[in-house]
C-alpha cells in the first residue's frame, strides 16, 4: 500500500511538472494504476539467494521476505481493480462522493477474497479429517488440487481476487490439513506444487525476456525508466524500514 502510493503520487507529480511526457497531469488515476501495478516488487532473485544452504539465513527473515512478496502481489491485484473501476480518463480526478466508495470496494473486496479462502480451506481440511480419503493416495492428491482451483474459480467469478483467497486457503491447508493427508499423498502433492511453481514461474520469466526483444515499445521513455526505478527504491525504502522498526518494538527479539 505505501510503495503504491509513493509511487503512484511521485509519477503524478513529474507528469505534472512536465518532467515527462505522456502522463496525465490532471487525473491522478493513472498514475496509481502504474504505482500499483510496479509497486509488487516479486524478490524471486532475492528468495532463491537467501534460500541457499550455503549462505545459512535466518528462516524468520526469509519467511518474512516470501510472505510480503506472496501478500504484495495480490494487494496489487485488488488495488489495481478498484483504482481501474474508478478510472475515467475524461473525469479530472475521483468525486468527494467517489472516494469513500473506492476506499470501501477496496476493503471489501479484500476482507471477501481472505473469507473465501479461509472458509473454503476449513470446509476441505473437515472433509479430509472425517473422510476416508487417506486410504486413497491418488484421489487424496487429486482432490487437494481440485479444493485449490475451486478456492481460486470462485473468488474470481464472484468478482474478488482469487490470488488473496487462495494464498489464504494455502495457510489454512498448511496449518489444519496437512496432518490428514496420508504420508504418500503428502510427499506427492509437495513435489508436484513444487514442480508446477517452478515450471509456471520459469514460463513468466521467459515470456518476460521474449518481450523485451519482441515487443514493439512506441512510446519508450528511458527517463522515465530511471525514474520509475527510483520511486520504487524509496517506496520500498519508504515500506521496510519504519514497518520493521514498528514490528522490532513490538518483538522481544528485533528483525
Amino acid at each position: 500500500l505505501i510503495s503504491c502510493f509513493v509511487v503512484g503520487y511521485l509519477t503524478f507529480f513529474v507528469g505534472k511538472t512536465g518532467l515527462v511526457s505522456g502522463i496525465d497531469p490532471n487525473n491522478p488515476m493513472e498514475a496509481l494504476l502504474f504505482g500499483a501495478l510496479i509497486s509488487a516488487v516479486d524478490p524471486v532473485a532475492t528468495l532463491s539467494i537467501m534460500g541457499s544452504p550455503e549462505l545459512q539465513c535466518d528462516q524468520l527473515l526469509y519467511s518474512l521476505v516470501f510472505g510480503e512478496s506472496v501478500l504484495n502481489d495480490a494487494i496489487a491485484i485488488v488495488l489495481f481493480k478498484t483504482f481501474h473501476k474508478y478510472y475515467d480518463p475524461e473525469a479530472p480526478d475521483l468525486g468527494k462522493d467517489q472516494i469513500p466508495m473506492a476506499l470501501l470496494a477496496f476493503l471489501s473486496m479484500t476482507v471477501l477474497s481472505i473469507l473465501v479462502g479461509v472458509a473454503l480451506g476449513l470446509v476441505s481440511s473437515f472433509i479430509y479429517k472425517h473422510s476416508s480419503l487417506s486410504e486413497f493416495p491418488k484421489l487424496e492428491t487429486a482432490l487437494l488440487f481440485l479444493f485449490c482451483y475451486l478456492c481460486y474459480a470462485l473468488a474470481e467469478a464472484i468478482q474478488l481476487s482469487g490470488i488473496m483467497a487462495l494464498f489464504f486457503n494455502g495457510i489454512v491447508l498448511s496449518h489444519y490439513n496437512s496432518y490428514n493427508l496420508s504420508q504418500t499423498a503428502h510427499v506427492t502433492s509437495e513435489q508436484i506444487f513444487a514442480t508446477l511453481a517452478t515450471v509456471t514461474e520459469t514460463m513468466v520469466f521467459l515470456y518476460m525476456g521474449m518481450g523485451v526483444f519482441t515487443g514493439k515499445f512506441d512510446n519508450w521513455n528511458i527517463w522515465f525508466s530511471i525514474l520509475a526505478m527510483l520511486f520504487c527504491a524509496l517506496g520500498r525504502a519508504l515500506n521496510i524500514f519504519p514497518l520493521t522498526w514498528v514490528a522490532n518494538r513490538c518483538r522481544r527479539s528485533g528483525i
